[in-house]
């Protein structure tokens, strides 16, 4: 006698369902399970306007986002070296909005640029 054995899994957005089916000559079972997982809300993106980029960036990974982009909104194509002597004058997500991993992209400029021309 052999024994068979199928295992079918399939995965979806909402859930995993597994079915074994076994059997032999004599006999035959199957049995089925489901599992289905809760959906986990996504973060909200803060408010980071005016914030030095160091600080924007605390407040992103505080809502659980450990990677945030950044660029020059100068167009001088400068790279952010000390996080905190720049600040975000610009978001791309409103406050409030769902995010993940590398959606935030924050506009900066350096911070004697920003009190130089009286914003923040």
């Amino acid at each position: 006698m052999h024994n068979k054995s199928l295992v079918f899994v399939s995965f979806t957005i909402s859930g995993i369902f597994a079915s074994c089916s076994t059997g032999n000559s004599n006999t035959t079972s199957s049995e089925s399970i489901a599992i289905v997982s809760t959906s986990v809300p996504r973060p909200l993106m803060p408010d980071v306007v005016c914030l030095n980029l160091q600080d924007a960036q605390d407040l992103i990974q505080d809502q659980g986002v450990f990677y945030s982009r950044s660029e020059d909104a100068s167009g001088l194509g400068r790279n952010q070296i000390v996080d905190s002597n720049w600040i975000v004058i610009e978001q791309n997500l409103k406050p409030g909005e769902p995010f993940t991993e590398g959606d935030a992209l924050l506009s900066v400029i350096k911070v004697e640029e920003a009190e130089n021309q009286g914003l923040c």
